[in-house]
């Protein structure tokens, strides 16, 4: 037999499956993720342990370390913003003013999915150096929006607000405070409007105070639920 010469072009090498984190389906189905029918980012924490760099390799070793916590108020207070509707007009605003809340859907279900995944252990055994990213966490993170978010969709929101007599509490006006405290069902707020963005990344609530802001400031808190497509 003689020789070509020829230099092959291509090289291959065997690399660990989690180098790709996308999901493809294929006639005999996929390893896709079970995830839950419906989500609801209320005022849970989750608690979940890994290695410092993110590892999660043996649970023994790892329940001596400090703990890692979720906590979904934090995450959704970090994630909105409560604004003044530039909209409204100067009666309005200075009597019942009118609040926008812009919330980061996409964020907040991130990274409670992210959460339940470490709680659950679910890429255990997944080391540094087995991902294109060398890094555990920031592989999970492409997982996740790669494969899991675009499958839910938001299902609704629970807005509460408490309204607090700016006389009495020594309190600032427009000054309104987050406060996971105050969930009861009365002061669940039921009228208020929504406007989702084109992706489904975002929202905006809009509503009004049902008392005037020359007297009332308020504490305020949502809870946001998603389900499956």
């Amino acid at each position: 037999m003689r020789r070509s010469y020829i230099s092959p072009e291509f090289e291959s090498r065997e690399v660990y499956g989690t180098y790709n984190m996308v999901e493809e389906s294929n006639f005999f189905g996929a390893k896709m993720l079970e995830i839950e029918d419906s989500i609801l980012v209320g005022n849970q924490d989750i608690i979940y342990y890994q290695m410092p760099n993110g590892e999660q390799l043996d649970l023994s070793v790892e329940n001596a370390l400090p703990s890692y916590v979720y906590s979904s108020s934090i995450d959704k207070q970090k994630n909105h913003i409560l604004s003044l509707d530039p909209v409204q007009t100067e009666y309005t605003r200075e009597n019942l003013t009118t609040w926008n809340i812009d919330i980061n859907l996409k964020g907040i279900l991130a990274n409670y999915v992210f959460a339940e995944l470490k709680r659950y252990r679910t890429f255990e055994g997944i080391r540094t150096n087995m991902n294109y990213y060398n890094d555990v966490n920031a592989a999970i993170n492409n997982y996740i929006n790669y494969n899991v978010i675009d499958r839910y969709k938001i299902s609704g929101i629970d807005l509460y607000v408490y309204y607090k007599e700016l006389s009495t509490k020594s309190l600032l006006r427009y000054a309104n405070t987050w406060n996971p405290n105050i969930m009861a069902p009365s002061n669940r707020l039921g009228k208020f409007r929504s406007e989702m963005s084109e992706d489904g990344a975002y929202t905006k609530i809009t509503f009004s105070q049902e008392r005037p802001s020359s007297l009332y400031a308020y504490e305020y808190f949502f809870n946001i639920s998603f389900e499956k497509l």
